[in-house]
Formats: C-alpha cells, structure tokens, sequence
C-alpha cells in the first residue's frame, strides 16, 4: 500500500497535464502562426525572446551597449536584422544580465538559440529530476506545459528555476557551489527575494557568502568591462519603461502577467487600488511563509516542499511576473512527487488543488484572455495549503 502512495501524486499531475497539454499547444501554434502565414507583425522569429537576449549579447560583445538600453536604437538594430516589421523589443534586465547574454554573441542566432534551449533544458532536467527518476516522473517532465512554452518563446523560465532550485538543494551540500547558483539569479533578481531569508533561518552561511560574492563579482564585472555608465542606463531607462509598462501596458504581455496587480488592472481598477492589493497579497504570502518557516525545523537541506512554498510565495509577491515564472513552482512539484514528501491523505492532495498548481501557468493565462484573472488567487490558496501540510 504505501509502495503505491507516490502514483497518486504523479497521477494527478499526467491527468493535469494531459488537459491542460492541447490547450497549450493550441495558444502556442496561434503564436507562432505568423512565421508561416504573416509580416513580422510582433518582431516574431523561432525563440522570439531568445532573440532579445541574444541582440543584446551581441551589442555587449561588439562594445554597442550604449544600444542596449536605448529602446530605440535597439529596436533599429532589431530592425536591421529582421526588417522594418519587427515590432517593438527591449532589454529590460540589468547588466549582471549581459554577462551571460555576451556569451552568447559571438555565435550566429541558431546556434545561440540552440544553446540557450539546451541549457535551460537540461538545467532544470537535474535540478529537478534524474535519469533514475520512476518512469513516470521522466514522462511528466516530458508532458510538462511550462517546459514545452518556454523552448517555443525562447525564455529563460526553465536556466532561472534551475538556478533558483539547484541552489537550494545544494546549500547543505555543496554550499560553494549553492552559493554561485544562487547568486546568479542576478540574471532576474527579483525571483531570488525570499531566499536571504530561507537560507539564514536555516543557518547557511557558507552558502550566503558564497552567493553575496558571486553577486558582488557580477555587479562590478559590468562597470569593469562597460564602464559605470552601463548601470545609470540601465537605472534611467529600463527601470521606468518596465514600470510604465506594468502601469499601462497593452495586448499580450499584460495577460502573460499573473500577478495581483495585474488581475486588478485587467478587471479596470487604478493602479493605486492595485498595488493596494498587490501588497496586501504579499502581506499575506509573507505571513504564510514565515509561519512555515518558523515551525520547521532545522534540517539537512531544502526539500520540494520547501522549495514549492519559497516559489508560491515569491510568485505572489512580485507585481512583475509572467507565468512562464511559474516554472519555479513547477520545479518544486515535480520534486515533491520524486521525494514523495507529501502524504495523499493531505489536503492539498485531496481538495485536487496539487494539479491545479501545476496547471495554473496556463490556466491563469487562459483565464485571463476570457477575463476572469484569479491566477494569483489560486496561488494564495494553494501556498497556504502548502504550509499547513506535514512533510510525510
């Protein structure tokens, strides 16, 4: 009987994944449509994101940066390469960001986009799971929506989540090496908010040096190899583009955005109210995991369940997220299910709220195209379902 307790929890998952997969192939062939049928109409190409990070990276290795965070003079570079249809594009990650970027810019577009899907690929493959995983668990990964979005979009979901919870299955470990990980999700990093925190309440302070290092490295490498300029570029342009962009933006992007804030804004409310719910939400997710946090005891590492809180609470937080972010979340499920640390009789198993987690990228974008944003709703109630679970 107990031998049999996992199949429920990956079952729930394939029966999530199998509902939720042709849905998702459909939004992505309606995406990817105008490569075969129209114009440029959005600046689309394979990875069309990839194709950001990579006009970037090659900008920072030819010495064009002061391109970079000029929106204007990046759309013309974008525009010399893909025509005068391509629509807009920006950069609006900081430098720590170019470091990685700039490695790929010496290479062609297809090889770098090759590069780029493997390494996320298999990042978050061995972050999350293994080649001695139950069969199952390696057919889920392959079914898994968010996975199949972020290679078609060419984003960075998949290296980020690697990052985020490789660093802290590692932090006990292998704290050095924990620590650069995690350190390196200075690549985006408002994802890494809560993990300060994780990492002190559990005493890792082997793999906090080593992150604040890493950190440090990356932030005076930019102004080492592109001058100080590159940071006030950064703080006078991309800063406030993302936020006008977040307060009045427009068409897809917006209901890529499963946040509270957006869910507010997409129901008509101003943007006072919404980043009045925005924090209030983050409120709540703060209490949530603190009152985890502080009733767990002190072990060996950072397990799914831990890793699955830390992400729904970093979801919830941010005003800024799209939901190919969410592959945090789904890193942290699938772990769950390889551990085996939750109990099928629990609640979060039971109420069927587990594969609604792992369908809420997807379903929360859907949802918001029909005009019901909940996503972050949902979010709230699966985080604290998560909390008040006992570990197996």
């Amino acid at each position: 009987m107990i031998r049999n307790r996992p199949s429920s929890l990956l079952q729930q998952l394939i029966v999530a994944s199998s509902l939720i997969l042709p849905w998702t192939l459909l939004l992505l062939a309606l995406d990817q449509l105008p490569l075969l049928t129209d114009q440029l109409d959005r600046g689309q190409t394979i990875g069309r994101d990839a194709f950001n990070f990579w006009m970037a990276g090659k900008l920072a290795f030819d010495g064009q940066v002061s391109q970079i965070y000029d929106n204007a003079e990046f759309v013309k570079a974008v525009q010399g390469i893909l025509g005068q249809e391509a629509g807009l594009h920006v950069f609006p990650y900081p430098p720590t960001a170019l470091l990685f970027v700039a490695a790929f810019g010496w290479a062609p577009y297809w090889l770098a986009l090759l590069f780029w899907s493997l390494a996320g690929l298999v990042t978050f493959f061995f972050a999350t799971t293994s080649w001695r995983s139950d069969h199952r668990l390696l057919a889920l990964f392959l079914m898994a929506p968010i996975i199949l979005c972020n290679i078609i979009l060419g984003q960075n979901g998949l290296l980020i989540a690697a990052l985020f919870i490789g660093g802290l299955r590692l932090a006990k470990s292998r704290p050095i090496l924990a620590g650069i990980m995690i350190g390196s999700i200075a690549f985006k990093p408002t994802l890494a908010i809560l993990l300060p925190f994780a990492l002190l309440l559990e005493r890792c302070w082997l793999t906090i040096a080593s992150a604040a290092a890493t950190l440090i490295v990356l932030c005076v490498l930019p102004t080492l190899l592109w001058g100080p300029g590159i940071w006030q570029d950064y703080m006078q342009q991309a800063v406030p583009f993302q936020q006008q962009l977040l307060e009045h933006g427009t068409g897809l992007a917006q209901l890529m955005k499963l946040t509270s804030f957006m869910s507010m804004s997409l129901l008509g409310f101003s943007n006072d109210i919404a980043y009045q719910v925005q924090i209030g939400f983050a409120l709540i997710a703060l209490g949530l995991v603190t009152r985890y946090a502080l009733c767990r005891r002190i072990k060996g590492g950072f397990d799914g369940l831990d890793i699955t809180i830390l992400a729904s609470a970093t979801l919830i937080m941010l005003p800024y997220a799209h939901f190919y972010d969410m592959t945090l979340l789904i890193g942290g499920l699938l772990l769950i299910c390889k551990e085996h640390s939750l109990n099928d009789e629990s609640l979060i198993v039971r109420s069927g709220m587990f594969g609604t987690l792992w369908a809420l990228p997807i379903v929360g974008f859907l949802l918001n195209i029909i005009g019901l944003p909940v996503a972050p709703l949902i979010l709230l109630c699966g985080l604290a379902l998560l909390c008040y679970t006992p570990h197996r």
